[in-house]
């Protein structure tokens, strides 16, 4: 008679376990935070300051934090992006391009107006105003270039140097200098001849004597790319209705490149780009 009691105790509390484990097991787990990736365009602070209000306005209805993560390129932004360990990136239209190549589960969703209310930039070629440039002997020029998937990097400069210089760029000096702001100040300090940027960033420097002698067509705005296979359908919905419904007053609190609110990214957004889009073509490196 004991030994059976025994038994019936072990076997009762051995069901305690189990119910118990069941129901830890059908608990909540706390959700990660989401990871928000950009290239450091300004320092790392001043980016968080841009979209850390915008992401407090995300947040209530994703009921999840969000965690920044700052790459040094485009090259690694996309392989990270490509890996699961991004959530939402910050990019260009030419990276934009390249990633949605490489990974069919890059979702652009909304591009980000500028102060004008228009959708959309220019890229341009530099040269300090006082220079008189040797354009009969090209092959002396120095170019300064953004990194190479940047928009106004290569991509968008040598057709800007082609048509100003009448020559390649690649017969000339060139050298990626990576941000746009050391691009403007390298040409500045006469370190090199010509340079290629955003518009918006060259105009920032004419004081300067910086002067924009090239433009670029325009090219789509900046984009929130969100990553399909860690979103799920409700999350990326909720991001997407979110910001195309955000008030004036809201995203007014926004950084200075996010505040004036935003477009939907339609299938045709990118289509002109990608008639002449060729990243293979693009130079890893300078060439000297």
């Amino acid at each position: 008679m004991m030994y059976v009691e025994i038994l019936e105790k072990d076997e009762s509390m051995r069901w305690i376990y189990y119910i118990g484990l069941i129901s830890i097991c059908a608990l909540p787990l706390e959700a990660r935070s989401l990871i928000f990736a950009s290239l450091p365009y300004k320092n790392n602070t001043g980016i968080v300051e841009d979209f850390a209000p915008m992401f407090r306005y995300l947040e209530r209805d994703l009921n999840r934090s969000v965690e920044f993560r700052f790459e040094p390129s485009y090259q690694k932004l996309i392989a990270d992006f490509i890996d699961d360990k991004i959530d939402i990136a910050y990019m260009g239209p030419l990276p934009t391009l390249a990633l949605m190549k490489q990974d069919a589960s890059a979702l652009p969703v909304v591009t980000f107006n500028d102060a004008k209310g228009k959708n959309g930039y220019r890229c341009v070629l530099v040269k300090f105003t006082p220079d008189m440039l040797e354009l009969e002997h090209p092959q002396t020029l120095k170019v300064a270039l953004t990194e190479p998937l940047s928009t106004c990097g290569y991509f968008s400069t040598a057709p800007l140097v082609q048509t100003y210089a009448n020559a390649p760029l690649s017969t000339m000096h060139y050298r990626y200098i990576h941000k746009h702001d050391e691009v403007a100040l390298a040409v500045l300090r006469g370190e090199f001849h010509l340079g290629g940027m955003k518009e918006s960033i060259a105009e920032s420097y004419r004081s300067l004597g910086l002067e924009i002698i090239a433009y670029s067509p325009i090219v789509p705005s900046f984009a929130l790319i969100l990553n399909t296979k860690t979103l799920s359908s409700e999350q990326i919905e909720a991001i997407r209705t979110r910001l195309l419904n955000a008030p004036a007053k809201e995203y007014a609190s926004w950084g200075k490149e996010i505040s004036w609110g935003v477009q939907a990214v339609h299938p045709d957004t990118y289509r002109h780009m990608q008639l002449f889009f060729d990243m293979e073509s693009i130079p890893q490196e300078g060439n000297f």
